[in-house]
């Protein structure tokens, strides 16, 4: 996620994953496995590990199945935070696939004509391959913001921007301090609130895990995460050429760049091609950690005994 540009996600989160071991709130000696399962689905137990071990076995199942079944729609439970979503959308349209996916967080947000904290940010990853370099990568919270970008306006002393939180008093706020004790906006009004709630409920119920204030437990001393993450995989080739498929994707990219572009922009960009710019450049000349960040983790590797690099 530091490598992308998108430290909110990076290694900010550090600290509070080895809290959670620490609490027993992750088991990081689990093994993920099958509970259940049909030709074009399953649904798997994480048994409590950190979320990108869940994920990534998760996908991995996805695609196996979706090459045989064409689809595979794969519910997990029992894995903490999944961290950066749009890795596990990136790992699949690399590997020549599409997927959508969501997932469910604690309540963390207000329903549109609310204010009480009561939905997650829920976000949603829609990824699909194609001929150019990279592939096309759409990964948003369903709220004006992340979560993590409240965690990251905090850290560095910065407000937010307007009409994104309300403080706990239910009044608009741009204190992330205040955001983090209130509730985050749904993005686009009811539209983007509607989204939230039909991605919660298809990524928490529908596969067993729970929605709304229930999920606050995972937040809890010694709880383990009691949310779930839901992972569809197509495969292209089940509907025919897969080369065909990734070629207009390629044309219609270009059909839209090529389109005349609005005052005062300077190009069209494609879902996921800043970050991919980001980390080109971080490859190249390295990769930026806010201090205080960085502060964090050397102190935690000290209590840890763990060496810091000079």
């Amino acid at each position: 996620a530091d490598l992308r540009g998108i430290s909110s996600h990076g290694l900010i989160r550090m600290p509070d994953m080895i809290k959670r071991i620490n609490e027993g709130m992750i088991d990081p000696k689990a093994r993920p496995r099958i509970v259940q399962e049909r030709e074009g689905s399953a649904l798997v137990d994480a048994g409590g590990a950190l979320g990108p071990i869940g994920g990534t076995f998760a996908i991995d199942l996805a695609m196996r199945k979706a090459v045989i079944a064409g689809t595979c729609s794969v519910g997990l439970l029992n894995a903490n935070h999944l961290i950066f979503v749009g890795y596990y959308g990136e790992r699949i349209a690399r590997a020549g696939m599409a997927c959508i996916i969501t997932t469910v967080t604690p309540p963390l947000a207000h329903p549109y004509g609310g204010t009480e904290r009561i939905i997650g940010t829920n976000p949603l990853v829609i990824a699909l391959p194609s001929d150019e370099e990279e592939p096309l990568l759409l990964d948003f919270a369903t709220t004006e913001i992340a979560f993590g970008n409240v965690m990251k306006a905090r850290a560095k002393g910065e407000s937010l921007p307007e009409g994104v939180a309300l403080g706990p008093d239910g009044a608009p706020t741009t204190d992330p301090a205040e955001a983090a004790q209130g509730a985050l906006t749904p993005f686009g009004g009811y539209k983007g609130y509607g989204l939230n709630l039909m991605l919660g409920l298809l990524a928490g119920p529908m596969v067993g895990g729970l929605v709304g204030k229930a999920v606050a437990g995972v937040f809890h001393q010694g709880r383990k995460a009691n949310k779930g993450d839901l992972f569809i995989v197509i495969d292209p080739a089940a509907f025919g050429d897969p080369s065909v498929f990734r070629r207009a994707v390629s044309a219609h990219i270009k059909e839209i760049k090529d389109s005349p572009l609005a005052s005062g922009a300077d190009e069209i960009r494609m879902p996921g091609e800043r970050s991919f710019r980001e980390r080109a450049i971080r490859l190249r000349e390295g990769v930026a950690i806010e201090e205080n960040v960085w502060r964090a983790s050397a102190s935690l590797a000290e209590e840890l005994g763990v060496a810091v690099p000079d």
